[in-house]
């Protein structure tokens, strides 16, 4: 299993770009200034080099610059520039407001979550300091429905008009969860279809080592995962499983969710195990619904 350990050309290339900070407040995570501050977990452990999720008050963190600019070059297409700069497809797409993946030479884009990845030339970047007065901490994360003002597909249609039911609030986060401990481990690891070893995963392989650490045994494939267990109803817990459809109808795609309205998974895109936002825009038109580990409550009541 890959360590994470900060990288000595990304301290200095953050250095050198004078990139903002963040001041812990009391009831902070690196989940909630991840999201905050629109990064990811991973980002934010390779720059202040943590080796664990622990925080305190006051403690000063290094932010990545938020945006810089990359001009399209011939060959370029949106994995290998978010590849090159540290990002996803998805992030890319949603600062420029891009519906495909095509792309002209000579195009400007702007870069969000830039130094993951030094660039050969990399241009002047603008950081985004955060704001006086910081949003506070996200409500204790989402329903299994994941309620908003952008209604997600249902796994199966929908009755006609069906009345709105309120949704109970999520249950509280707990940082020292065993599935978390286990999952800060895989931060990073290499995405390789198919792959299911300590060197690359692909999605429910990362789910099955994760559950496995703790003595869970699960099915292989994430197909065979939703088939296994029961549906949530209500609010969602930490370690249950969220599931995706990135082709279609069938299911293709899980990850675990963290609590506070995130979730791990080892993303395609990106290439890597990440921690991400089930808010996401990409992420509500694919999602299809959570699923229960019972199991998991005797882990961790």
């Amino acid at each position: 299993m890959r360590t994470i350990a900060v990288l000595p050309w990304l301290v200095a290339l953050v250095l050198a770009q004078n990139g903002p900070t963040y001041t812990v407040q009391r009831g902070d995570t690196l989940y909630s200034i991840a999201k905050r501050h629109e990064t990811t977990v991973e980002i934010l452990m390779r720059l202040n080099g943590l080796s664990e999720a622990t925080l305190s008050v006051g403690q000063v963190l290094q932010l990545p610059a938020r945006t810089i600019q990359h001009t399209v070059q011939r060959g370029d297409t949106l994995f290998s520039i978010a590849r090159r700069y540290g990002s996803t497809v998805q992030a890319i797409q949603r600062e420029n407001g891009l519906e495909g993946t095509n792309l002209s030479p000579g195009q400007v884009l702007r870069i969000p979550q830039a130094g993951a990845v030094a660039p050969s030339n990399p241009p002047a970047s603008t950081p985004n300091p955060p704001p006086a007065n910081p949003s506070p901490t996200p409500p204790a994360g989402a329903s299994a429905s994941l309620t908003n003002p952008t209604p997600l597909p249902n796994p199966t249609p929908p009755a006609p008009d069906p009345a709105p039911q309120p949704q109970p609030a999520d249950t509280d986060y707990d940082p020292t969860h065993p599935l978390i401990l286990v999952v800060l481990k895989y931060l990073g690891l290499p995405y390789v279809f198919g792959a299911s070893s300590d060197r690359a995963v692909d999605c429910s392989a990362f789910v099955q080592q994760v559950f496995a650490e703790v003595g869970i045994r699960l099915p292989r494939t994430s197909r065979e995962q939703w088939e296994a267990f029961s549906t949530v109803q209500g609010a969602m817990r930490q370690g249950d499983l969220v599931f995706f459809s990135f082709g279609g109808r069938q299911i293709d795609h899980v990850g675990i969710y963290l609590g506070r309205g995130v979730f791990a998974h080892a993303n395609s895109y990106g290439s890597r195990v990440v921690i991400e936002s089930l808010d996401s825009p990409f992420y509500k038109r694919v999602y299809r619904g959570a699923k229960r580990v019972e199991a998991l409550q005797a882990v961790h009541p």
